[in-house]
């Protein structure tokens, strides 16, 4: 059977180390996306960091944005929601300032980004990732003007990332806690992951577990790859990830989605 939904992560899964789509691999998606499959990106990105990939590629999709706290509809509508208490938020930032003062706090909530008012290195440095600017916020007061938030991201380098984040998990046991990356802590609410949300949209479609299948990298991507019928791990990945997946594919340099895909299409 041709996977029905096939789920996927951006960063070294979906984009090449050039944060780029590549014409094989785009081709692949194309193709299946032809034959009745959905293509559903799965991302810590905000919407407005995963929509502009998809344009490329003029694609009208559904998409999983922050981990899973949030899934939108191909007209970019919510349709599950998960929040952090704002007021969760200003007490995880002013922490961060207080006793982590090596990284800088981001929030998120819907299509909205604000950091902390500095300079920090690793804010421009995601902004140009991203291809978006942050609003700047001077204090963690001002968060209170956010209507809701769906993340607290929290950039460092690796040494100070790998140290907090034990410590900010302790702090913080009901929240979902995460490395996405080496020089990131995503926090979202208890509950939220992209397993969760995969699963999820696999029963709002009501496609069978066999049917779908997933890519992904990184180790929030492992609930995802195990909650459908097949996942597999990019190359790239490391390879503690690779020893619990069963199915391993080419990196992210050379078409790892693409040389699954095209087995069916």
């Amino acid at each position: 059977m041709f996977p029905k939904l096939i789920f996927s992560d951006l960063d070294g899964t979906l984009l090449n180390s050039q944060q780029q789509i590549t014409p094989r691999t785009q081709q692949a998606i194309l193709a299946a996306i032809a034959a009745g499959s959905k293509f559903i990106p799965v991302s810590a990105r905000m919407p407005s960091a995963i929509t502009p990939l998809l344009q490329q590629m003029k694609l009208v999709t559904p998409l999983i944005a922050y981990n899973g706290a949030l899934i939108c509809n191909a007209h970019r509508e919510s349709i599950k929601s998960m929040e952090l208490p704002v007021k969760t938020a200003q007490k995880i930032c002013a922490d961060v300032e207080n006793k982590f003062s090596q990284l800088v706090w981001n929030v998120y909530g819907e299509d909205s980004w604000a950091a902390a008012s500095t300079d920090h290195y690793w804010v421009p440095h995601e902004e140009q990732i991203v291809g978006l600017k942050a609003q700047r916020l001077a204090t963690t007061s001002a968060i209170a003007d956010f209507k809701l938030v769906h993340k607290v991201l929290l950039m460092g380098a690796p040494e100070a990332i790998k140290q907090a984040e034990p410590l900010i998990s302790q702090r913080y046991p009901a929240l979902s806690i995460a490395c996405s990356s080496p020089n990131l802590i995503e926090i979202t609410a208890g509950g939220v992951e992209k397993k969760q949300a995969v699963s999820w949209l696999m029963n709002y479609y009501q496609v069978e577990l066999n049917a779908a299948i997933a890519f992904g990298d990184n180790y929030n991507d492992l609930g995802m790859l195990a909650a459908v019928g097949t996942g597999y791990a990019m190359g790239n990945a490391p390879s503690q990830i690779k020893t619990q997946i069963q199915h391993v594919t080419a990196d992210n340099d050379h078409d790892g989605i693409a040389a699954v895909l095209q087995q069916w299409f």
